[in-house]
């Protein structure tokens, strides 16, 4: 979820109407620009407008610099970091991810007993999160797709 000054890697797409939150630890907005880039590609990046300090608005989803090391979730959002960036799904859809690694913490604050699930790269799931709340710790390298709730 999610370096920087170069591009990461990895993309996400979504195939829904789906929208998430990448928060990037102590990058720069040129940084969170970057790590756009490589998640949802040059041409949505090149359209993200500041809007408050440390903040870009890319029409669907926020990126901004985290100011903390800490995964805080907003209710109603599953949040994960992925290779230092944090992603805050809030909308149900199909992310497409990929080149995702490393371990990181999760955390499932959506409405109560929604479940998040996981899946490989042959589409099958892999595993899923409790029922909300609920939040633990996950190795990103299998996952090449997710939905939120």
């Amino acid at each position: 979820m999610l370096v920087l000054a170069a591009t990461l890697g990895f993309t996400a797409s979504a195939t829904a109407a789906t929208t998430a939150t990448a928060a990037t630890g102590g990058q720069t907005l040129a940084e969170v620009r970057g790590t756009v880039a490589g998640v949802m590609g040059a041409d949505v990046a090149a359209k993200g407008k500041q809007v408050a300090p440390g903040v870009l608005d890319f029409g669907g989803f926020i990126a901004k610099s985290a100011t903390s090391a800490q995964l805080a979730c907003p209710y109603q959002y599953l949040c994960m970091e992925v290779r230092g960036t944090v992603f805050n799904f809030y909308t149900c859809g199909l992310w497409t991810v990929e080149n995702w690694y490393g371990t990181g913490p999760w955390n499932n604050n959506q409405t109560k007993g929604t479940v998040a699930k996981f899946y490989g790269q042959s589409g099958k799931e892999i595993w899923r999160t409790g029922p909300a709340p609920v939040s633990g710790s996950a190795d990103w390298a299998p996952v090449w797709s997710l939905r939120p709730c």
